[in-house]
């Protein structure tokens, strides 16, 4: 009856071991394959991070474009109108059609920057948009009320040279948020 004990537990441990061996074996290809898994979705993940982003930055450059763009043409205009008022004291009705509608794409584009803008560059695009709604106010009232417009003029010069500034601080921080222009550091101190 010992050696059939015997023979017996042999194969009880044979058969737990080789249980084990399965067991463990099974084991080790669910973690092998469970990393593969995590380190396939995390790259997954990773590309449409990248997707993401490369997206955002192409959105980015092509308002950044459209509203250079339309900023600098409703500048243009609003220095016609300015040209107009010192060459004939007035302007005329090509002159308004031209501004009205510079200025018209100026104001959706200025709206949908606002969504696609990163935070370094909305200060500007308010200073310039404050500058433009100013020079264009002023104009509409020397088209409307011609009393004092010698007053208005020096005005309107002194307003349309400051925008210059202002349009090519906002042009340098977009080419910047770009990546386009590095980032000049201020020396320390």
């Amino acid at each position: 009856m010992g050696a059939a004990l015997l023979a017996l537990a042999a194969a009880v441990i044979g058969g737990g071991v080789s249980l084990a061996s399965v067991f463990l074996a099974q084991r080790g290809t669910e973690r092998v394959w469970t990393r593969d898994h995590e380190r396939v979705e995390r790259h997954r993940e990773e590309d449409r991070i990248r997707a993401w982003d490369s997206r955002l930055l192409e959105d980015r450059r092509a308002a950044y474009t459209r509203l250079n763009a339309t900023a600098r043409a409703a500048r243009d205009a609003l220095a016609g109108c300015m040209h107009g008022f010192r060459q004939t004291g007035s302007l005329d009705n090509t002159q308004r059609a031209d501004l009205e509608e510079r200025w018209s794409a100026y104001v959706i584009q200025h709206a949908e920057s606002h969504m696609i803008v990163s935070d370094a560059v909305l200060p500007l695009l308010g200073a310039v948009n404050g500058s433009l709604r100013q020079i264009y106010g002023l104009v509409k009232r020397l088209d409307a009320d011609r009393s004092e417009q010698e007053e208005g003029l020096q005005e309107l010069s002194r307003r349309m040279d400051g925008l210059w500034d202002r349009l090519t601080d906002l042009r340098d921080e977009m080419r910047r948020d770009l990546g386009v222009t590095a980032r000049v550091e201020a020396p320390s101190r």
